[in-house]
């Protein structure tokens, strides 16, 4: 595990009040809701345990989305270099059992590594989004991938 960075969450990278009030108590509390010790905290549920992720659905999901899952890696890590190359084939196959399970049209992903505070990240827990698109959204699917916050 690698030793937890200072601070555990962005605040100004929430998309919203409620996750950044959340957000603003889990910090206050030292809590990494990424963690395994705290998944069980984590407001939807672990849908799968795997022995380098685990996965769920994003309790801040973001707009122009049908579904919005998190692919969160298992040890507390900032960085994809962090975890062996056994990581990644084991995300892939989590990547194409999702795409089974819902049968999208289209999905996208994202993955931010390294400093939040400069990826657009808002959790110092490496995490890869995976969104299913919707054919005709309300909203434009915006990642947000740089520290400029928008005015």
């Amino acid at each position: 595990m690698s030793v937890r960075p200072d601070p555990l969450y962005h605040l100004p990278a929430a998309r919203g009040g409620a996750q950044r009030e959340r957000m603003a108590q889990l910090e206050a509390a030292g809590i990494c809701i990424f963690c395994a010790e705290h998944r069980h905290e984590h407001p939807q549920p672990v849908e799968h345990v795997g022995e380098h992720w685990w996965v769920t659905q994003n309790a801040f999901p973001y707009a122009g989305t049908l579904a919005h899952y998190l692919i969160v890696a298992v040890p507390h890590v900032a960085s994809f270099d962090e975890l062996p190359d056994a990581a990644g084939a084991e995300l892939w196959a989590l990547k194409r059992m999702l795409k089974a399970r819902l049968a999208p049209l289209a999905t996208a992903t994202v993955e931010r590594s390294g400093d939040m505070r400069l990826n657009g990240g808002s959790v110092a827990h490496l995490h890869t989004h995976f969104v299913v698109l919707d054919p005709e959204p309300a909203a434009t699917v915006r990642f947000r991938v740089s520290p400029r916050v928008p005015q």
